[in-house]
């Protein structure tokens, strides 16, 4: 078998018993003692009141691990998605940095690290904290739950590598869950031998290729009964938790060929090869015949282009061609975020001169350096266009261009087909908007929306071993 990496993380959030502190200090000096670096996702409030216990003991116990985010005020309403829902795409973006900054601020001043991952409170995803996570140089989205999944492994989206939503149905017809809970059942009869069999059945499903699997916990379920409660378990049942999750550390580090990795490591692991190199003709010939209409992802050697980075290579290549000269060398990777709006539908039943098609291509590269998005429409002409027909198109135009040498007549306008957003899982979405965090009843058409636009972005996330 390849390389199985398993990954431990834990929501310390807990600020209601000082037990919870203890936990999450035992459990961090379990995985030192087995030379496990865990990704330890602290909420602001929390890190605030270890810091009012004076609980230096387990701020340093926890900082010898990776350090991520999980909100500012883990329990309060309005929660994450909550305030979103009724917000677009930049103003989501704004209002999420206004909310969670303070956060960010009091755990990289406690703990000595800026975090490396965000993971949101319970079902709380949401598109529009993507572009803020990168402002905020936070490179990785560490959860269990999310609305978008890429054959149960890690896959970039938004810029940022995400490890969320690793279950369901793999691209060979399996069902799969790549993702593990350990929780208020450590320290129960026969809850070592379940997860150890789920571990086994998700080895089985990862198969000859390898990959990922997470395993997450909560240190306030070893020693409290039950959520938003201060009832604690007996002593000699949290005692057995703790030997419980020993157990499941020692067995999962020793299954052949499986090592622990951490959230900083991953990044290394699963590195975006198409960033920051520039793409050459013959690669953008390579990339632009592969696109045959389709609104998604494309394999170049080991680098993998999203359909927005797409989008930008073409319009910029076109661009820069000019109406009759040379067109260029290349063109430099750049990031962009799918579009902010859906427009109305549009027909593709017409061509243009060349100078007309060039003139809209120019545009769109000028909206994509402006805004770093894809344009929600572009006009061709005096017709308005689809971002995704004017990419099927500009595919063709860029092909013709670097194989034929010249510049055709005229440019016939292609349609193009959503692709990558049968990727955002609808009834993931809204079993998760039923979560007990959630207000009864909510609903937030508005995320799954954005969810499907910023779909342009998804791409999966690749093996790249040390």
């Amino acid at each position: 078998m390849a390389n199985v990496y398993v990954l431990f993380w834990f929501d310390v959030e807990d600020c209601s018993v000082p037990q919870s502190d203890d936990a999450a200090k035992r459990i961090a000096q379990i995985l030192g003692q087995h030379g496990v670096r865990g990704t330890m996702k602290i909420v602001g409030q929390k890190a605030r009141v270890l810091r009012e216990r004076v609980r230096y003991d387990v701020i340093d116990a926890l900082s010898a691990h990776d350090i991520g985010y999980h909100s500012n005020w883990h329990g309060l309403r309005p929660q994450v998605a909550e305030y979103l829902a009724p917000l677009g795409w930049d103003e989501g973006a704004a209002e999420f940095e206004r909310r969670e900054r303070q956060g960010i601020d009091d755990i990289e001043a406690l703990f000595g690290q800026h975090p490396v991952c965000y993971g949101q409170p319970g079902s709380n995803w949401a598109p529009q904290v993507f572009p803020t996570l990168r402002r905020w140089e936070i490179p990785a989205y560490i959860s269990g739950f999310g609305y978008v999944s890429v054959d149960c492994q890690p896959f970039w989206y938004g810029g940022v590598l995400c490890t969320s939503h690793m279950y369901g149905r793999r691209a060979d017809g399996r069902d799969a869950r790549h993702h593990l809970g350990l929780n208020f059942e450590l320290g129960t009869p026969e809850a070592l031998a379940e997860r150890k069999a789920q571990l086994a059945q998700a080895l089985d499903t990862l198969g000859e290729a390898g990959g990922l699997i997470t395993v997450m916990n909560h240190p306030c379920t070893l020693v409290l009964e039950r959520w938003f409660s201060t009832q604690l378990k007996p002593r000699h049942v949290t005692e057995a938790g703790y030997r419980d999750f020993e157990a499941f550390v020692q067995h999962a580090l020793g299954v052949p060929g499986a090592r622990a990795t951490d959230a900083r490591e991953l990044l290394e692991i699963y590195r975006d090869e198409a960033r920051g190199r520039r793409f050459g003709r013959d690669e953008l010939l390579a990339l632009a015949r592969s696109v045959e209409g389709q609104v998604l992802w494309r394999q170049l050697d080991s680098a993998t282009v999203s359909a927005a980075e797409l989008f930008g290579l073409f319009v910029g290549f076109l661009a820069e061609a000019g109406a009759g000269g040379e067109p260029p060398e290349g063109l430099p990777w750049a990031y962009l975020d799918g579009p902010a709006h859906r427009p109305e539908a549009t027909t593709t039943d017409f061509s243009v001169p060349w100078d007309t098609f060039l003139a809209a291509a120019r545009a769109a590269a000028r909206s994509c350096s402006e805004r770093g998005r894809v344009p929600d429409k572009v006009l061709v002409g005096n017709k308005q266009v689809l971002p995704g027909d004017l990419l099927a198109t500009a595919a063709e135009a860029v092909a013709t261009l670097i194989a034929a040498g010249r510049r055709p007549e005229r440019v016939t306008m292609l349609p193009s087909a959503q692709a990558a957003e049968r990727y955002v899982d609808e009834a993931a979405a809204r079993s998760g908007w039923k979560g007990s965090m959630l207000p009864r009843d909510f609903r937030a058409p508005g995320l799954l929306e954005l969810a499907r636009l910023q779909a342009w972005t998804l791409k999966p996330a690749t093996v790249h071993p040390r």
